[in-house]
């Protein structure tokens, strides 16, 4: 068993300030690891599942600071030594959930350590034009930011070789992590998508649903522009940095509804009921669009990333070519006019809720 091979294990994220697609993953680690203790840069106990609150905690010296909640983000330049300061001396085992920084953690030689990798950093690399241009930085704060950004890069280079084994979520990401760091990654794993367990409605509601589009890569901006042009009804559940900014921008149009967290019963009856659920940025995996499936609920993407990898164009969603306008509306009407099959999208959809993300990872441990 693993658990006698590995008896003392650490689990090692960024954030903990909400149960997003990678802290959703690092709770099933928990599930297999129950005795975990978990290590965080920064995050809020009262803000994660109760899971977490029946381990150990250590957060990195960012969570002292005055405000982190608030700002937080604007410290990265600090998360490569805050990650290197957590001592494993004691544990057999490290894995990370990986974001950004996680990866990086220092171990001893003789803890074994693996990295369930979500993204590369993504303000560093390929979409730090668009991070800079969401956080609307002035002049001179640019300048500072690509000074800390070059040194990130080289950072997350040399970081990238620390792990013994690195696992991406989508073969999207193996090839980004491939690209930037230059080594091979070893193993593709899709990450645990619950299942709706509910009937398949044939009826359905008048509107379309996204989830959490409020993070820079996940095109929110964009999404909220069509709505508020083209005049469908759109349900925006979940949080993230961005959500503010946007619910003030767009909260005028009586068409957008801005729901903010909701509990999983809330999700699914809003996901079941949907014509369509709205995905307009790049994911890296992309677990909401997979729960939507589960629903079926077809999908319309924009075609980057993740979604290539679990969506089928014209079967369980659309997906468009371009962030405009006029291509998402064309997207938008074969969504709207096409008779779905929707007990065929949940048919296709099990391929990726299959339970067999903890058998694949103890394997890879138990090898």
């Amino acid at each position: 068993m693993v658990n006698n091979k590995y008896p003392k294990v650490a689990l090692v994220t960024e954030s903990l300030y909400s149960m997003g697609g990678a802290n959703r993953v690092l709770e099933k680690f928990l599930d297999m690891f129950p005795n975990s203790d978990i290590y965080a840069l920064f995050g809020d106990r009262n803000r994660v599942s109760n899971k977490f609150n029946k381990v150990k905690i250590y957060f990195s010296f960012i969570n002292k600071f005055p405000f982190v909640k608030k700002l937080y983000r604007y410290t990265h330049f600090l998360w490569p030594m805050a990650i290197e300061q957590f001592d494993f001396t004691s544990y057999d085992l490290v894995i990370s959930s990986s974001s950004s920084v996680a990866h990086g953690v220092i171990t001893p030689i003789y803890c074994k350590h693996i990295c369930y990798l979500h993204s590369p950093m993504r303000y560093a690399w390929d979409l730090k034009d668009l991070y800079m241009k969401e956080t609307k930085f002035g002049l001179l704060k640019r300048a500072i930011v690509k000074i800390f950004l070059n040194f990130n890069r080289v950072w997350d280079t040399c970081a990238s070789q620390r792990p013994d084994v690195v696992i991406a979520n989508s073969k999207f990401v193996k090839d980004r992590a491939e690209k930037y760091w230059g080594r091979n990654i070893e193993h593709v794993i899709c990450p645990p998508v619950d299942k709706f367990n509910g009937n398949i409605d044939i009826k359905r509601g008048n509107y379309f649903v996204s989830g959490a589009p409020f993070e820079p890569n996940k095109g929110g901006d964009f999404l909220m522009y069509c709505a508020s042009i083209m005049k469908f009804n759109l349900k925006v559940i979940g949080e993230g940095s961005m959500r503010k900014r946007l619910e003030r921008k767009y909260r005028r149009y009586p068409n957008i509804q801005f729901l903010g967290k909701v509990s999983e019963k809330e999700k699914w009856n809003i996901l079941s009921k949907a014509r369509g659920y709205i995905l307009t940025g790049i994911e890296d995996f992309g677990i909401f669009p997979v729960e939507a499936m589960s629903c079926g609920t077809p999908v319309l993407g924009y075609a980057k990333g993740g979604v290539l990898e679990t969506v089928q164009d014209g079967k369980t969603g659309i997906l468009f070519k371009e962030q405009s306008l006029q291509s998402f509306r064309r997207g938008f009407r074969e969504i709207e006019n096409k008779k779905w099959d929707y007990k065929y999208i949940h048919r296709y959809s099990e391929k990726f809720t299959k339970s067999d993300f903890r058998e694949k990872i103890l394997s890879i441990l138990n090898n």
